[in-house]
């Protein structure tokens, strides 16, 4: 069926109102031209005839006599002949001629209406004689009709044949877009290999290179769809199960140990809102376009971070130290810088011992790098737990949900950072974050 909704039934209609509108003008033009040409060659064959009744004429005079026979079976109802003197009298005409004067008072072509007809007469003097042969007007407009008719019905058949050759090349042409749609139509979910371009159709591969951009794209997406579920299933069983017990404890038995079991619940129940916050956040930015508001001074987002955070620093009695940063622009946007900073903090205050000091220096990485470095005191990694500390899942000897880290990588990653994990003067761990700083990239 072809219609606007199929590619191919479109190219024919695109191609067929182009091709009917060319063929239509090409059809007017060679009507124009068969016609004018075929009149130039009528009035020839009637300039002709006249001039050899002229001859027959003259040779019928010197003998003694006028006259014409008409021997039928002429093209267009034959040609009619009148021999007439200078004063107007018919001397002799062919059986064929209309009851009426031919000639014209000049010679030469001219149309006249005789007998009820038009006729196309064409007069010639001879002496003291005038000829006139003259043909039906009826006659030359039937046999241009049927010239048109042969030439529209040819101009019909071609144009049909041209429309089912250009049917039939579309349908070759548009071959290896079938092909492709079977390539992708045969994929399974888990098939990872790009889409092969057709052969001979250098102009889709732009579009199977941003296909298979899509796909890699689609299979990230269905990765870390995967991995939050894994991540859900493995954080929230414990919490869970935690929550469930204490919560039976609570209601077997009484007073001071009812109570300690509440409590228990309910840092369970906190525990679990941390876990989904943070593994919501990891999922968020493993998928996030790296755009939004440009990052402020370093050293005013460390403090708006440390005042978000004010509450949980005062409960462990650090001490916080802070400074630098006034002048230093990272290369990426605000919401993501703060995220990783945040997550650097909440680790670093969660393993400090009480009264532990801390400290947060932002820094200046050459000319187009800045840094901020997070100092803490607390238990510290080992060399080996430093390569895996980053790892989605992992967790240190302080607890946690061991994905506080996991997102920071996962930012620095995506804002084209770095993030770096070494040895605090005096035990502890230092946390480097590096970017490049705002108009260096």
């Amino acid at each position: 069926m072809i219609g606007p909704a199929r590619l191919r039934g479109r190219l024919l209609v695109g191609i067929g109102l182009s091709l009917s509108l060319l063929w239509l003008l090409l059809a007017l033009w060679l009507h124009g031209e068969v016609k004018s040409r075929l009149a130039t060659v009528l009035d020839e064959r009637l300039a002709a005839s006249a001039k050899m009744v002229v001859s027959l004429v003259d040779e019928q005079a010197a003998r003694g006599g006028i006259q014409l026979k008409d021997r039928g079976g002429m093209p267009l109802g034959g040609i009619a002949c009148e021999v007439s003197g200078l004063r107007g009298e018919i001397l002799a005409r062919s059986a064929g001629a209309p009851r009426g004067r031919l000639a014209t008072a000049t010679d030469g072509f001219a149309e006249r209406q005789v007998g009820g007809e038009q006729w196309r007469v064409y007069t010639i003097t001879q002496g003291a004689l005038k000829v006139a042969s003259a043909e039906r007007m009826r006659g030359r407009t039937d046999f241009m009709r049927q010239v048109a008719l042969v030439l529209l019905i040819s101009l019909a058949a071609g144009l049909l044949a041209s429309l089912a050759l250009v049917w039939w090349a579309v349908g070759r042409a548009l071959q290896p877009l079938a092909g492709l749609r079977r390539q992708i139509a045969e994929r399974g979910l888990d098939d990872d290999t790009p889409l092969s371009g057709p052969r001979g159709a250098a102009e889709l591969m732009p579009m199977v290179a941003t296909l298979n951009g899509w796909l890699a794209r689609v299979r990230e997406a269905l990765s870390r769809e995967r991995r939050l579920t894994d991540d859900l299933a493995h954080e929230l069983r414990t919490p869970l199960a935690a929550i469930r017990t204490q919560l039976q404890v609570a209601g077997l038995t009484e007073g001071e140990k009812s109570e300690r079991a509440r409590v228990a619940a309910e840092q369970a129940a906190l525990r679990l809102g941390r876990s989904l916050d943070q593994l919501l956040a990891l999922a968020r930015e493993d998928g996030a376009p790296v755009s939004g508001t440009p990052c402020p001074p370093l050293s005013e987002l460390v403090a708006g971070v440390l005042a978000e955070l004010a509450g949980v620093i005062n409960d462990h009695g650090l001490r916080v130290s802070a400074r630098g940063g006034d002048d230093l622009l990272p290369a990426a946007p605000e919401g993501l810088v703060r995220i990783a900073v945040r997550n650097v903090l909440e680790n670093a205050v969660r393993h400090s011992p009480a009264g532990a000091a801390l400290t947060l220096r932002c820094e200046p990485l050459g000319k187009d790098g800045c840094a901020v470095v997070v100092e803490d005191h607390g238990p510290g990694l080992t060399p080996g737990q430093r390569q895996r500390a980053l790892d989605r899942g992992w967790r240190g000897r302080g607890g946690g949900q061991g994905l506080g880290l996991a997102i920071v990588a996962t930012i620095m990653a995506r804002t084209g950072g770095r993030v770096e994990l070494g040895d605090t003067a005096g035990g502890g761990l230092t946390v480097t974050l590096r970017w490049p700083r705002a108009g260096s990239v």
